[in-house]
């Protein structure tokens, strides 16, 4: 049946029925590489070749294919990039503390009055929780901080410097040297604004 399917046919069933089929999955924790490359390898053979083992192969890159339309491409979206791109969504929405019980729920379980940039992977964190802290290496390099009067932001923990926080430059010990508290704030080092 699904042979008799015509390239649109079998691409609008890509976009819609097989990438959906991995959207939880990908919004949850980060896939391993070996399963992103697995789904990536459904999409592309179903699309090229439908229903059974493909033995030629594609007609165009599947990195062409996986643009914007806009860009030359066919729209669908590459299993990796999207994974990435759900998991930085949930970091940031923690970063915003985003009105939602789950967000709650980790500010209160995980995070415990610690800010979000200094939380540390421990030995019971789970892996989808290792997953939303290891993207915000990712998510730290796309946030642009205005500081303005300072009071908002960490001075050791936020990265408002440059997409990196103070600790991550230049180390725990610069807090102690410092004589300024862990809890301090950008504002308590700026002078007039």
């Amino acid at each position: 049946m699904t042979n008799a399917l015509s390239f649109g046919g079998r691409l609008q069933l890509v976009s819609s029925f097989l990438f959906s089929i991995q959207v939880f999955w990908c919004s949850t924790f980060i896939l391993p590489v070996a399963v992103a490359k697995e789904c990536d390898r459904i999409m592309r053979n179903f699309l090229w070749h439908g229903v059974g083992n493909a033995k030629k192969s594609g007609k165009v890159a599947w990195s062409k294919v996986c643009k914007p339309r806009e860009e030359g491409g066919l729209g669908i979206k590459n299993c990796k990039g999207w994974n990435q791109a759900a998991i930085m969504k949930i970091a940031w929405d923690i970063c915003l503390r985003k009105d939602s019980i789950w967000i709650q729920w980790c500010y209160d379980v995980f995070l415990k009055g610690t800010n979000f940039w200094a939380a540390r992977v421990t030995s019971n964190s789970s892996w989808s929780w290792r997953s939303v802290l290891s993207a915000r290496r990712l998510l730290a390099d796309k946030v642009v901080y205005e500081v303005g009067n300072g009071q908002s932001f960490s001075l050791w923990f936020d990265p408002w410097l440059n997409g990196e926080s103070i600790v991550d430059r230049y180390g725990d010990r610069l807090i102690l040297d410092s004589g300024l508290l862990s809890d301090a704030r950008v504002g308590c080092v700026i002078n007039d604004g």
